[in-house]
This record gives C-alpha cells, structure tokens and sequence, in this order.
C-alpha cells in the first residue's frame, strides 16, 4: 500500500525473489515525495524534485542496492549546504569553527561561557530534556540555539520550540554536540570519521529515476502497479489482514493478498480498519498531525544563483525555509547551461496563511524574496514558476505524541501479517536511506527472514557521520 520508494523497495525485493506482488497507490505517479516533477517550456525541459533528495547511508547493503537500481545514471555530487544568516553564509551542518566566525568574537565567547554553565548545571542539577528547546540548548547552549537553530526550526515546525518534542531533535543530531564538535576538531576521535555530507549519490535524471527504475523492474518481473487506486478499508478478522477494498475509475475493488506492507500515513490505516477500532485508537489518530511543504519551482534565465545543494534561510521575515538548484546536483536537471532553476520549500498546515495562498501569490512571494529581501535574482531573470503541494510531508513530533502513536502502533502490531514501512507508515521523521531499508526488511522478512523493523535508525552516532578503524580505500566504496 504506496508506491514511494519505500514500498517500491519492497516490492522490488519481492519480485526479484519471484513472489507475486501487488503495489496499490492513489496518486496517478510513482515515487511520492520523491518524485521528480518534468515541465517542458519553450527553453526546453526542466526537472525539479520535491526538496531534494540525495543518497547517503551507511548501509552497505543500501548502498549497493541503490547502486544496482541507478545503474548507468549515477552521478556522485559535492554537498555545499550553507544557512544564510543575518547577510552571512554558515556552513551546515555546523561546523564550529565557522559558526563561531560569522558570529563574531563576543557572541562566540558569549556561546561558549553559556555552554559551559549549561553544562555545570546539567551536572549539578540534573533537567529532563523534554523539548525541542531543552534538546537543543542541552547539545549547543542558548546563544548557538537561538541564533542557529531556534528561527527555522519554528519556521519548519509552525510551533514554538518549547512546544516540540525534543524528541526530533536526538533523531536528528544524535551524539552531537559543541563539546564534541570542538573536540573532534582539536583532538579526533580514534578511528577514521567518514563524513557522509561532503558528497552524495544521486541519480542523473533525478532522485525520481530511482522510483521509476524499481517500477520498471517489478513491472518487468510480472508484477501489478496500480495508480489511481487508492486503499479506502482494511479488513481485519482476528489477527490478520484479511482483504483491501480500493477505489478505482471502475468503482471500488477487494484486492486480497497473504501479507500487507503499508507506507500510507499511519493516522490514515488506523482510521480505514474494518472493523474499526476502538474509539481510543481513532482518538489517538486524530491527536497526531503532519506538516506540509509547498515547493515554489522557478525557472530562470540566469547561469547560477549560488553553488550550494540546500540553503537554509533564517530570516524570519522571509516565508520559505530553503531552496536548492537542482543544476547543482545534475545538469541534466536544466535545458542548457545558460539557464537554471530553483526549487524553494514553505513549510505549513492545512488552513494556515501559507497552504491558502494561490499559486500565483506564491510564485510572486518568492520572486520578491529572491529579489528585494536576498538580491539572489532580478525580475527579468525569471522565465516561469509554478507549485507543488505536498500534503503530510512530514510527522510532527509536538509534545505528548508519545502516547498516542504508542497506542497505535500497538494496535496495528497485533496484525501479524501487516508490516508498516517509511516515514508516513510509521509516523517517524526518517532519512530516505532509513524508509527503504524499513522496505528492505519488510520484504526479507516476507521471504522468511526476521527482522525488528523498529531498529532502523536507532543507532546513537550522528546520522551523516560514520566512523571506521581503518582507512577507507582509494574510490568510493
């Protein structure tokens, strides 16, 4: 149930092990919020993603079946991610060095002596890192966290930090911190540190090609993809899923199966079973939001805007979060290289300012933020724009969900043959690596092995550094 790459993955493993597989997904496409978007204008065609998405991991096995699905299109690309802050450029992830650079002096000695006493404090008297807020100053101090974290992470989420659950925070950035961040600068950590951030893989025509590649092997293999057809029930009896009835241009349909994955929003299952659950389980969904992205995809007359792959915009006065050109992660992303594009990311909720603006009051938002407030283009550079709305992008970790998705999940856990995958199936703010491995799994575990689906990204080191004893080998590995 859903065709992102998540469930792709899985039926992808399937049916390269012969099983009979069946993908049911309500969108006319493949790939959800890893699609790639193609718009053909009379400068030729432009490609856009929805935000962005590049392929790191430390899977090795991901890596080689990433590899094995790309195939001849594979690009590797070097990651410039940078925060633009208060008119200067900080590289991010944070490094150090250079936050404390851009900052000046006497906020930098400022940051550090707060950190300090943050840390004596903790020591002295123990606090429970309960929000966003508390996770953040814990790792940082408040001055880094109010200058570097604390503007976009309200931005992102619509809420006060002391609102979110620290929660996301530790998902994020875990084993990171100033004092760990200073002294694998002064005195690194035995064992090589490999960084997964200073390059990527990434699909020539974009990250879509990796959906569209898996949708052709499983196709090819036999299989069913089924766009258009959106799960409406889950039928249970007793323990196990027992049948799907789907909406088709036809009318609706019971499509019956042995297993069932489900990548669908997780709030969503609970409220489709048949019969329905209790009234605690369907309070339970309706206490656990979503945030939504709008991407603004402007097409420009212009050779370059920046040479970063993400920049992160603070600015409170500016409504979008950040934007990436995707000629700097492809040139096939373009028609030519005179020109070039921008994918920009408002984050919002259903109802707010931002999710009722129209299309054409968003297209001239983010015209005027370019020009006026960031001098990044000129009215005249501007050839077309347009956007893509993306509903449930993504969980939204506000204090308390704890128990309420606890609550669900034990629910669906009593499903033996219904297994939930990638960030929407499992209300769960994973990498891309992370949903296709829980795909992975998902699917060995059909073909009999055993897996704890829940153990993807429980590590506790960062989640874009890995550490090995030896020296890596010349080439990619």
């Amino acid at each position: 149930m859903g065709a992102g790459p998540g469930g792709l993955c899985s039926a992808y493993v399937l049916s390269k092990a012969g099983v009979p597989t069946t993908v049911l997904e309500k969108a006319p496409f493949v790939g959800g919020l890893a699609r790639t978007i193609r718009r053909q204008t009379d400068y030729g065609e432009f490609r856009f993603d929805i935000g962005g998405h590049r392929w790191f991991t430390k899977n090795d096995e991901l890596n080689a079946l990433f590899r094995e699905v790309v195939a001849d299109e594979l690009l590797w690309v070097n990651r410039i991610s940078r925060i633009y802050f208060d008119g200067k450029y900080v590289d991010y992830p944070l490094k150090i060095s250079n936050a404390l650079k851009a900052i000046g002096p006497v906020v930098a000695a400022k940051a550090m002596a707060d950190y300090g006493r943050t840390r004596v404090q903790q020591r002295i008297s123990p606090r429970a890192v309960e929000s966003m807020e508390d996770a953040y100053i814990d790792q940082f101090g408040p001055t880094l966290y109010r200058l570097f974290f604390q503007r976009y992470s309200e931005k992102v989420w619509g809420l006060p930090c002391d609102q979110m659950s620290g929660d996301w925070v530790s998902q994020r950035s875990k084993g990171m911190s100033l004092v760990t961040a200073v002294k694998d600068a002064v005195v690194p950590t035995k064992g090589k540190v490999v960084s997964l951030i200073d390059e990527f893989m990434y699909p020539r025509g974009g990250f879509g090609r990796f959906s569209d590649r898996m949708a052709d092997a499983i196709i090819g293999a036999g299989n069913d993809i089924r766009l258009n057809t959106g799960v409406e029930k889950v039928h249970r009896e007793g323990n196990r899923v027992v049948g799907v009835t789907v909406s088709t241009e036809d009318g609706s349909k019971r499509v019956e199966a042995d297993n069932y994955i489900s990548s669908i929003p997780l709030t969503l299952l609970a409220k489709i079973m048949d019969p329905a659950p209790s009234a605690e389980i369907l309070a339970a969904a309706d206490a656990l939001t979503f945030r939504n992205i709008i991407t603004v995809n402007l097409m420009l007359k212009k050779r370059q805007v920046t040479p970063d792959t993400w920049l992160y915009v603070h600015d409170r006065n500016i409504l979008f979060g950040r934007f990436h050109e995707p000629k700097n992660w492809s040139p096939v992303m373009v028609p030519s290289d005179d020109l070039t594009s921008l994918v920009v990311e408002y984050f919002c909720s259903f109802g707010d300012h931002i999710w009722s603006m129209s299309e054409e009051e968003l297209v001239a938002q983010t015209v005027r933020h370019l020009v006026d407030d960031l001098g990044f283009i000129t009215p005249d550079e501007v050839v077309g724009g347009f956007t893509i709305r993306a509903p449930r992008a993504y969980p939204a970790y506000v204090i308390g969900y704890e128990k309420p998705l606890a609550r669900i999940r034990e629910f669906i856990g009593e499903l033996d043959n219904l297994q939930i995958i990638g960030r929407y199936g499992t209300f769960r703010y994973n990498n891309t690596d992370h949903s296709i491995e829980t795909g992975l799994l998902a699917a060995k575990n059909i073909l009999g092995e055993s897996h704890d689906l829940d153990q993807v990204n429980a590590d506790d080191e960062y989640h874009e550094i890995k550490r090995v004893a030896e020296p890596v080998a010349a080439g990619r590995t």
